[in-house]
């Protein structure tokens, strides 16, 4: 077992001061943004290169915004399209429908109208009397 001994304070600031030179000098000291400091100078030097890229930033979030603005928009006009587009489809079938010689003669029977047997006759005006 470990004895208990009584230790001198010069002595422990003495080793206390050692361990932290050996855990300092054993570990080497290294930036992490790979050498450039930044400080106050620095900053202020770039500060027209950073309001650059702030702006270049601000620009390519707004046009995102307008491209996806755009896209939904497309994408609606689409559907409105397509809808439009069958209801063409429907009307005109409708019309084929109802434009046939068979529909017309349903439709005009009761004002005495029948469909024409033979050819049709050429009527001439006199227009000297």
């Amino acid at each position: 077992m470990a004895e208990n001994r009584f230790i001198d304070p010069d002595e422990f600031r003495e080793n206390e001061v050692e361990n932290n030179f050996e855990k300092k000098s054993a570990k080497p000291r290294t930036n992490p943004l790979g050498g450039i400091h930044l400080n106050a100078y620095f900053f202020f030097k770039n500060i027209h290169f950073i309001f650059f890229l702030t702006f270049l930033a601000f620009i390519y979030i707004a046009n995102s915004h307008h491209a996806v603005s755009v896209i939904k928009e497309i994408r609606k006009n689409q559907e409105l399209l397509e809808k439009t587009s069958w209801m063409s489809n429907a009307t005109k079938s409708k019309l084929m429908y109802e434009s046939m010689q068979s529909q017309v003669v349903e439709k005009v029977s009761h004002l005495g109208l029948k469909p024409m047997h033979g050819k049709p006759r050429k009527i001439e005006v006199d227009l000297k009397k």
